[in-house]
């Protein structure tokens, strides 16, 4: 599960949009944030001098599912009245996540490293920034060219490449 502090932790900007999108907005990341993690993003607002009621009504809930779809109502009005695009926002989500999934890759098993992270871009859809290979897929590597410690070193260093090229890219565009 990711949590708002894995977006701090980073230099992203944690906006509703982004809230909105781990919560129920996107079918890729939703329910990776739980209510009582925007109940207090909420009265951290409100503490820092935040006065939109929309923040106090958020700030007031309580975790029940009666409540659940009236904080996605919310977050969906707080998130359209932002200058953020959803891109950005999702881009955000995506690094984390490939950030945490690599994170947890066991490095010794080249093997079964690839194949984690065959799955964690299908679950991202194969966007076309991918700095994934996967065998077969707009290549000709067959099984025994692809599935070797060698392949796997490659593309860890190219993933690493790619994360400080999104992070850099996602810090220079944030409002």
């Amino acid at each position: 599960m990711i949590k708002l502090n894995d977006f701090k932790q980073y230099g992203f900007y944690v906006t509703w949009k982004l809230i909105d999108i781990g919560f129920r907005g996107n079918d890729i990341f939703k329910y990776n944030l739980e209510a009582r993690d925007i109940i207090n993003y909420a009265i951290e607002k409100i503490e820092n001098n935040s006065e939109d009621n929309l923040i106090y009504e958020l700030a007031s809930m309580y975790e029940t599912e009666t409540e659940t779809e009236e904080i996605n109502k919310i977050l969906k009005k707080l998130s359209l009245k932002e200058k953020t695009t959803f891109n950005l926002e999702f881009r955000k989500w995506r690094i984390i996540y490939v950030i945490n999934t690599i994170k947890n890759i066991d490095k010794n098993d080249y093997i079964s490293g690839l194949i984690e992270l065959g799955d964690l871009w299908e679950k991202l859809g194969y966007p076309q920034d991918t700095p994934h290979i996967i065998q077969g897929r707009f290549n000709t590597f067959t099984p025994e060219e692809y599935y070797t410690e060698e392949n796997y070193k490659f593309l860890l260093i190219k993933h690493k490449k790619w994360i400080i090229s999104e992070m850099k890219f996602i810090l220079r565009n944030q409002v």
